[in-house]
């Protein structure tokens, strides 16, 4: 069995279908196929994409009939794909290399269901890729490589984005819930994903940035301004119905139609003028048919279009469009009165800077001035300190030597006393001897004497 099959919706996209394919044939895992589905193209779209396939049979190329939209092009797409999980590109985004090897390998690791991960975004216009937190998949952290499904996250499920082209989906799962997109339909993705992500035990998250969205191009499916606009209110409608199948659905019932009402209201905002009134008349009678009752509307005081909401459900298109402008008009006098109040307190503050800035100029120059007498006061008593410690160290010194001295010179003179005394006891017996051998001396003349006289008698 292939392990992924890649299916492609196309519709004029010659300017970049090749990038397109290139990433998704370039991918690391070989064992895939790759179904693309010419949605009725009028430029040069079919011969690029016959040229890849041409040089590489894992591509399947399939035609419409007629004009059907992605989601009929993606049904045909899931009905003859035969890979163990399938992906989905749009045709004018591109994929990392390894893109559907990790997602592959992450899913078997835990016998996934769905496998996704962060994307990011690439604007068209300005060729910048950025990040944010909707395609960045935050509000999942917390579960990091754990397993989980639909009812443990209940909390952050309306925060998780509802794309197609991140994640993968195990073929056995989608065909045991019989998953199909809405056809003739866009924004069909959004029934899709809650469908099988509420219906999903087994989900995980692959935390790399796989996947390249290409946003603010020319004639991208979002960007056609035509009568398919209408088709939110729709796929909000059966959104909601698929999420009041769930079994937190009471738990988070305000949270959830809160959102719904944020949506469908959020889209008529970037509608051009002329799909105003029906897109209006489709807005109103869904919110009707919502049926909600007080405590359910109080909570949606909450909404940022709360005073709408209410207005839409009691006013036709120009009974709301008076509203509005009234509202325009009331907030335009609150507009006027909060710049005249922003001026008088641009002035105040002005003045007030301008006091602050001369407190700090006075405050600077007085901590200047202290700072200088502080600091010539200590320097003078260093100067002091410093002196006294010369003082009383030299005479600690001088007093140290002085002892010192007098200690040696006293040294010295014990020795040469000493020296003297030994010197004089030395020359006293000399003399003495000297004494004796005088006295011999004159002993010996006398005998000699004596003995000259008898010599001369004889």
């Amino acid at each position: 069995m292939t392990k992924v099959s890649i299916i492609i919706p196309y519709q004029d996209v010659e300017q970049y279908i090749s990038k397109c394919l290139s990433s998704v044939l370039s991918q690391s895992l070989d064992d895939i196929e790759i179904i693309c589905i010419n949605d009725s193209s009028t430029d040069s779209s079919v011969e690029i994409v016959k040229k890849y396939a041409n040089a590489d049979d894992r591509i399947i190329m399939l035609d419409t009939e007629k004009p059907s939209g992605q989601s009929y092009a993606r049904n045909m797409g899931l009905q003859i794909a035969k890979g163990e999980y399938i992906g989905f590109v749009d045709a004018d985004d591109w994929v990392e290399l390894e893109m559907f090897e990790k997602l592959y390998n992450k899913a078997k690791s835990v016998d996934a269901d769905i496998t996704m991960c962060p994307a990011q975004l690439y604007d068209d216009k300005t060729q910048e890729i950025y990040t944010d937190e909707y395609y960045s998949l935050k509000s999942l952290e917390k579960y990091a490589d754990s397993v989980f499904n639909g009812e443990i996250t209940k909390n952050e499920i309306l925060d998780i984005n509802v794309v197609l082209w991140n994640k993968i989906y195990k073929k056995e799962f989608l065909d045991n819930i019989q998953a199909k997109f809405q056809e003739g339909f866009i924004y069909e993705d959004m029934p899709f994903f809650f469908e099988t992500y509420l219906k999903a035990n087994r989900i995980n998250v692959l935390w790399e940035n796989l996947y390249y969205y290409r946003k603010n191009r020319s004639f991208s499916t979002m960007q056609k301004a035509n009568k398919k606009v209408y088709d939110r209110v729709d796929m909000a409608a059966l959104t909601f119905d698929i999420l009041k199948q769930a079994s937190f659905y009471q738990e988070r019932q305000d949270d959830i139609l809160r959102w719904i009402v944020d949506d469908v209201f959020h889209r008529y905002t970037l509608l051009e003028d002329k799909y105003y009134e029906e897109y209006y008349e489709k807005m109103r009678s869904f919110f009707i048919d919502l049926n909600l009752n007080e405590e359910q509307k109080d909570y949606l005081r909450t909404s940022y279009c709360y005073d709408e909401f209410c207005c839409i459900l009691e006013n036709d298109y120009y009974g709301f469009w008076k509203f509005v402008i009234e509202k325009y008009r009331t907030a335009n006098k609150r507009i006027k009165y909060t710049e005249h109040k922003c001026n008088e307190d641009v002035t105040t503050i002005k003045n007030y800077i301008e006091e602050y800035k001369q407190q700090v100029k006075e405050e600077k120059e007085a901590i200047v001035a202290w700072w200088q007498n502080y600091t010539f006061q200590e320097v003078e008593k260093k100067k002091y300190e410093m002196q006294k410690w010369r003082n009383d160290s030299m005479r600690e010194q001088e007093e140290k030597l002085t002892a010192d001295y007098k200690w040696k010179l006293e040294e010295q003179k014990q020795h040469f006393m000493q020296s003297l005394q030994e010197q004089k006891y030395y020359y006293e017996n000399h003399y003495f001897l000297v004494k004796i051998m005088l006295k011999a001396y004159k002993k010996l003349d006398q005998i000699h004497n004596k003995f000259k006289k008898i010599l001369k008698k004889n």
